[in-house]
């Protein structure tokens, strides 16, 4: 296909180009860059998106070559997913590949092999891991061997990492503890708190809720904790125990993944209306157990302008330039604002 043209003499990429790169078909691409109408906002932003992208690719070296390994629920590795395929259709001068692996099913001394492998053929790793020494050890490596590594998400301070994108977690605990000690009255009161493995965001978000609980709702104390593993089946069995052996909960805050398994076990035991629910991460469940109303309210974060940063930080790290990193917003979505 020959390059289209335009009054000004058009010598940017080809149509077909940019259709490959935003994933649209050639006809939308077409009339976006002719500015024709009948186009939604978010269609032409794609566009444009991967118009610069190749712009600006076409007069570098290259892209660098980043691998983005992520051990999470299935849901929210999907999310990360879909916001890898973001960065790669806009971002000029990266290439971000995804390694995906769910909590249930990782473990650490093969997630560390994972980074190190990647460390030698990459320019650049981003990651969302459990903290483990293994891990740490790895990031260590890596990083000791020239390549810069950026948490996302959840941190790992002791691994040495070179930046950390992400909430602050401690905050978005404390928000959490905010939500629920307005919903509820002000009575003696005990909340359950879900968790899976060791991650640090996991960490920081119950000791957010719980010092907010101590100095602002007193009269609320947390039950105990039941350890989940992300995955929506098991995590059901074991809340559905738990209600058996001690009743349903006013409140449950999931600091975890799998929502879904939360919800189902609250829908088993005649508890969605009356148990306030609060977890993490906007995802294609968690937005449906809102508008449902099963979910209360979910406490969250722009995966795909974070993925970006985290490429960008990378980029400019190779660039000379070594920049401090501000924490990201806490979003809070309920059933009216959770648009994806």
């Amino acid at each position: 296909m020959t390059r289209t043209k335009s009054a000004h003499n058009w010598k940017g990429p080809t149509i077909k180009e940019i259709a490959d790169l935003s994933g649209l078909g050639v006809a939308t691409v077409d009339r976006v860059l002719n500015g024709r109408a009948g186009v939604r906002n978010e269609t032409r932003a794609r566009v444009q998106a991967a118009l610069f992208k190749l712009q600006h690719s076409a007069s570098s070296s290259g892209d660098l070559n980043i691998t983005l390994l992520c051990e999470s629920g299935k849901t929210f590795n999907s999310a990360v997913s879909d916001a890898v395929n973001v960065t790669n259709r806009s971002q000029p001068g990266v290439s971000v590949s995804g390694i995906f692996a769910e909590t249930n099913q990782s473990d650490p001394q093969s997630l560390a092999g994972s980074i190190i492998d990647a460390g030698k053929n990459s320019d650049g790793l981003v990651l969302i891991a459990r903290e483990h020494p293994a891990i740490n050890h790895a990031v260590r490596t890596v990083c000791r061997d020239g390549v810069p590594v950026v948490c996302l998400t959840t941190d790992l301070p002791s691994s040495r990492r070179s930046a950390y994108v992400g909430n602050d977690q401690y905050a978005a605990g404390s928000v959490a503890a905010q939500l629920i000690g307005q919903s509820l009255t002000k009575t003696r009161q005990m909340i359950l708190i879900v968790m899976s493995v060791a991650f640090r965001c996991q960490q920081e978000r119950e000791m957010g809720f719980r010092r907010v609980l101590r100095s602002t709702y007193p009269h609320l104390r947390i039950d105990e904790r039941v350890i989940a593993d992300d995955a929506p089946e098991t995590t059901c069995s074991q809340l559905l125990q738990h209600f058996e052996a001690h009743g349903l909960p006013p409140a449950i805050y999931n600091v975890a993944g799998a929502n879904r398994g939360v919800a189902q076990a609250l829908e088993v035991a005649a508890g969605a209306e009356t148990t306030i629910f609060v977890g993490h991460e906007l995802t294609v469940n968690s937005q449906q157990l809102l508008v449902s109303g099963i979910m209360d309210y979910v406490i969250s974060h722009d995966f795909e302008a974070e993925v970006q940063a985290a490429a960008h930080w990378i980029k400019t790290f190779h660039e000379g330039v070594d920049t401090d990193v501000r924490p990201t917003q806490i979003l809070v979505h309920t059933r009216y604002n959770c648009s994806l």
